[in-house]
This record gives structure tokens, C-alpha cells and sequence, in this order.
């Protein structure tokens, strides 16, 4: 018959405090994972930035008006080429 002393006593009530806490640390996690952080980011965006990558940079009106531009510049050239080889094809 093995020894009925404190340890043995004690070690059913250690494990179900080890497992409550294991339970809330879960919880907490799950949380904390999900949630946003303190300043609007997500979390996955504030680690990130611990990391050491940069935020995601935005563009002036400027920019995005000159880029728009050059597409539409881009767009014209393909147009005029397509009418081009639609013409040369009819001239046959």
C-alpha cells in the first residue's frame, strides 16, 4: 500500500490547478490572437512593425494622377495598335 503523505495527497490538487491554468492561458491566447491592438492595427500588422518591416506607404494625389495617366497612356498605345493591325487585316 503506498504512503499517504502530503506529496501524494497534494498532487491531484497541483494537476487541476495546472490544468485550470492551462485552460485560461488558452483562452487568453485566443483572445489575444483575434483581438486588435491597443493603437487600430491587427496584430498580425503590429508584429509586423516590431519586426522591422515598414508600414504600408501611401501615395499623393500627385502620384496616383501621374500613374493613372501613364496607364491610360499605356491603354492608347495598345488601342492605336490593335486599330492598326484591324486595318492592315481588312487591307488584304
Amino acid at each position: 500500500m503506498p504512503p499517504h503523505d502530503a506529496q501524494t495527497f497534494m498532487r491531484p490538487l497541483l494537476v487541476k490547478e495546472i490544468d485550470t491554468a492551462i485552460a485560461l492561458l488558452t483562452r487568453v491566447r485566443a483572445l489575444a490572437v483575434s483581438s486588435t491592438a491597443s493603437d487600430g492595427t491587427s496584430r498580425q500588422t503590429a508584429r509586423q512593425v516590431s519586426v522591422g518591416k515598414q508600414p504600408k506607404r501611401t501615395l499623393s494625389a500627385n502620384a496616383r494622377e501621374a500613374i493613372a495617366a501613364a496607364q491610360r497612356k499605356r491603354w492608347a498605345k495598345v488601342g492605336r495598335q490593335k486599330k492598326q493591325a484591324e486595318r492592315a487585316a481588312l487591307a488584304q
